[in-house]
């Protein structure tokens, strides 16, 4: 049974070889994250193979295979569980028809499944939709291409009116620590994190003060507090 208690850590393993993850993943659990992804770069070039390397290697943590599935999708979550994953994405673009497929197959395999909503025009509308179509969380994303396009529009920003209208947990990427505690202060119960952090002299640091911010701001949260530091 996959734990949703918060904040949930999660790492973006966006490499394009398991050579180069399985050292991001290693300095990422000593570091304290909560889940592993294996992102969509790594499955693209290296195969759902991938999945599975990083499962085995660390067994103690959840991995989530970040497929960003569009059509046919059950085949994609099914693999997923074959791996050793527990958590697979859909795109909040996708058909309905789509996600009711993953949500189907993932409660047939024990995979639960998150909706990226990426490029969703009206992100609160599609939040709330997916909620209804059964998914297990949604994840706010402005994701690299917009960032390097816009790079003075605020990753956060339609994580408030998602967060208001969700009741499933919501997820938000960022960039940096200081974005992730702002995402736990804004109602986030997932963050992630990848570039620039993976790319990092310092792997394992620079992660071990991103989980600590994470946590320090969701303890203000709990607390009732709201300024960040």
């Amino acid at each position: 049974m996959l734990d949703w208690t918060p904040p949930i850590v999660q790492v973006a393993i966006d490499v394009l070889t398991v050579e180069a993850a399985l050292p991001i993943a290693e300095a990422a659990a000593r570091a304290g994250v909560t889940w592993l992804e294996v992102g969509t770069p790594l499955i693209t070039f290296a195969g759902t193979g991938a999945i599975g390397a990083v499962a085995r290697e660390f067994p103690h943590l959840p991995v989530l295979a970040d497929y960003k599935m569009m059509d046919g999708v059950r085949k994609y979550v099914v693999e997923a569980g074959a791996q050793g994953a527990s958590v697979a994405t859909v795109c909040a673009v996708a058909s309905d028809a789509s996600v009711r497929a993953a949500v189907a197959a993932g409660r047939e395999c024990g995979v639960a499944v998150i909706t990226d909503l990426y490029a969703a025009p009206d992100v609160a509308r599609r939040a709330r939709r997916m909620e209804d179509l059964g998914v297990d969380s949604v994840y706010v994303h402005w994701g690299a291409d917009q960032r390097a396009e816009d790079p003075g529009r605020d990753p956060l920003a339609d994580l408030p009116s998602a967060v208001e209208g969700a009741t499933v947990p919501v997820g938000a990427g960022t960039f940096s620590a200081e974005d992730g505690a702002r995402a736990v202060e804004l109602g986030a119960s997932i963050v992630v994190i990848g570039v620039p952090l993976i790319q990092a002299s310092n792997v394992e640091a620079a992660l071990r003060e991103y989980v600590e911010r994470v946590r320090e701001a969701y303890e203000r949260r709990a607390a009732g507090g709201s300024e960040l530091t």
